[in-house]
């Protein structure tokens, strides 16, 4: 990762807070998370810069147990990332599209079974609080899922989904 597309990434980010990057970085738990995950990649990424990335992965792991925001720092977030309400997130996704929305209690990753995948993400997705998606599974583009729903298959583009187990209700 470059300077440059570091830079891109924060203001795409800033973009969906609505609020001045000195108020985001300083009192938006979500941005903020998203702006150290990001400078903890850029870091990792440089291996000059290996005792700043070591600073700051530690600053990462204390934010993650501060906000309880759980990501995997060796990926990078996809732009238009947006945390809504911190606490009890956890993303693990394997590949991701741009434009996610997480809420509180998002649980996204494997199932448990040995050498099974996570999901993919596709672009636009709105998480809804408490929401979990496990499992080798692919999510399309354009997807709403709702509170609460539970989701262990493939979801087609342009849907929004709910239930336990999750079901298309609505196609988009």
């Amino acid at each position: 990762m470059t300077l440059k597309n570091l830079i891109f990434l924060l203001k795409s980010d800033l973009v969906s807070y609505q609020e001045p990057f000195w108020k985001s970085v300083l009192f938006i738990p979500g941005y903020k998370y998203t702006f150290h995950h990001r400078l903890c990649y850029f870091l990792y990424s440089h291996k000059i810069l290996f005792p700043f990335f070591i600073l700051e992965w530690l600053y990462l792991k204390h934010l993650t147990y501060l906000f309880g925001i759980q990501t995997a720092w060796t990926m990078c977030l996809p732009e238009h990332t947006t945390i809504a309400h911190f606490g009890g997130i956890t993303f693990f996704p394997e590949k991701c599209g741009k434009g996610i929305y997480l809420r509180q209690g998002v649980t996204v990753g494997s199932n448990g079974k040995p050498k099974t995948r996570n999901p993919i993400l596709g672009e636009n997705i709105k998480f809804g609080a408490n929401s979990i998606v496990i499992g080798p599974i692919t999510i399309g583009n354009n997807v709403t899922i709702a509170a609460g729903a539970v989701v262990t298959k493939d979801i087609p583009d342009n849907c929004v989904v709910a239930g336990v187990p999750a079901k298309i209700i609505r196609n988009l």
